[in-house]
């Protein structure tokens, strides 16, 4: 009987899914995450892995489960996973493309008209009792519309933001690493440096590589305009924090919101937190019922199909280990 690892809790139809194929189904019930010992604990005589983004996935992992066939990422991103070692032994790396883009570029638009319109800090003021006489020129907030939006990776969550921006009758810029034959009313702007000088909104959605680690940083601040706010729903490490709350503070940029952070979840002392013109949410761009629940059977698909040795459906190393894939033995 196969056996599958769900590195945290899940909904219930995911789980009979797995057991119905006549796998036996092994979730954690830790309140936390499993800790990196835990993993390679519990991995063992494991023939499938349900990941989440809160396990690293290493080789050494990997070879506490000789029997490993298969990873399916709970997400799009799988940077928590080594993918080079799940190449050397075999493994099938999965991922579930597509399914969220739009509900993070929901999230991404809701945090930029938060920002703009400052539906996140005025509600507090007003339970406070500070909400005082009509004053012609207190409490401004930014306009949304004829604003430009400058899209840093041009993606599906991307084209998704851009979609949105439309709608508000937003002038939209996007830099990618190629220029996109559908642009969605977007144009092309080929420097980073261009991008960042002329938007009044910067929105990332660039994946998280070794490029592009702290992409974002002093000397990139200090490009934008005064009034810029900066919207970040890809991966913490692509902002460098430190160089943010700096110029937060100096007023070199307007604002920022942030869905992810580095570390997750982002200590409750955190100097970014101090500040008004911060936004953090708490990395649930994806979270709705919906878009989760679809995740879920994507991933249930993925495990399922590398258990029973057939190739899963959103394999993202399939061409990288075809000759070797555990999965085809």
């Amino acid at each position: 009987m196969p056996k599958i690892l769900v590195t945290r809790r899940t909904f219930s139809e995911a789980v009979h899914a797995l057991e119905k194929s006549g796998a036996e189904v092994v979730v954690w019930d830790g309140e936390d995450a499993p800790s990196h010992q835990d993993l390679i604990t519990s991995i063992r005589d494991m023939d499938g892995l349900y990941a989440h983004i809160t396990n690293q996935v290493t080789g050494e992992v990997m070879d506490g489960a000789p029997d490993l066939k298969v990873i399916s990422e709970f997400g799009v991103g799988y940077d928590n996973i080594d993918v080079e070692a799940a190449n050397e032994r075999g493994i099938a790396v999965c991922n579930t493309p597509g399914i969220l883009s739009e509900s993070t570029a929901d999230e991404a638009f809701a945090l930029l008209a938060s920002m703009a319109r400052r539906t996140h800090d005025l509600p507090a003021m007003v339970k406070r009792g500070e909400w005082g006489d009509f004053d012609p020129l207190g409490l401004l907030a930014s306009d949304i519309h004829h604003k430009t939006l400058g899209i840093i990776g041009m993606g599906s969550i991307g084209s998704e933001m851009a979609k949105r921006a439309a709608g508000f009758n937003m002038n939209v810029l996007y830099h990618n690493r190629n220029r996109r034959d559908q642009e969605f009313g977007a144009t092309y702007v080929g420097s980073l440096e261009e991008i960042l000088e002329r938007s009044d909104f910067i929105s990332l959605h660039n994946p998280l590589t070794p490029e592009t680690k702290n992409l974002m940083s002093t000397e990139q601040f200090k490009l934008m305009k005064n009034s810029a706010i900066l919207i970040n729903t890809t991966r913490g490490p692509v902002v460098d924090q430190d160089a943010l709350y700096e110029a937060l503070v100096a007023g070199e940029i307007a604002g920022a919101a942030l869905d992810v952070t580095v570390p997750e979840p982002i200590p409750a002392d955190h100097p970014l937190l101090t500040l008004d013109n911060c936004l953090i949410m708490p990395h649930v761009a994806s979270a709705t019922h919906e878009t989760r629940m679809k995740m879920a059977k994507m991933c249930v698909e993925n495990v399922l199909a590398g258990i029973n040795g057939d190739w899963p459906p959103y394999c993202v190393n399939q061409s990288d280990i075809a000759a070797n894939a555990r999965l085809k033995k």
